[in-house]
């Protein structure tokens, strides 16, 4: 055979392969970005959250505040808590809210000693 085909068929292998991999370094580069931005977003999305939670602490009692939705699902929401911990024999940590374990003295989340007769 020709030893012209196999240079040729050579320097395909070759071109294919520095595609292959520059198509995978751009890949790699993109997944990267990705992460990137989605891992920004995520703090971004974080700080907002911190933010709002911060601004109706501090706007709660305002007399023309209307939160009454969001009082209302907090409301929901501590119920339902107590109902959780009520059905795993667990209880509130009255500092972080928290569930604490009946057989736990002290919160897992915060250290609060948590007594029984504090309930």
């Amino acid at each position: 055979m020709d030893n012209t085909f196999f240079d040729k068929l050579q320097d395909t292998v070759i071109m294919a392969g520095a595609k292959a991999g520059q198509t995978a370094k751009e890949l790699t580069e993109r997944a990267k970005l990705q992460y990137e931005i989605r891992t920004r977003e995520s703090y971004l999305g974080e700080l907002y959250k911190e933010l709002g939670k911060d601004y109706y602490a501090r706007h709660k009692d305002d007399e023309d505040a209307d939160f009454d939705e969001i009082e209302n699902l907090l409301e929901e929401l501590s119920d339902l808590h107590q109902q959780m911990a009520d059905r795993r024999g667990a209880r509130r940590c009255p500092v972080c809210n928290s569930l604490v374990p009946a057989e736990s003295d002290y919160c897992g989340k915060c250290g609060r000693f948590v007594a029984e007769d504090e309930e």
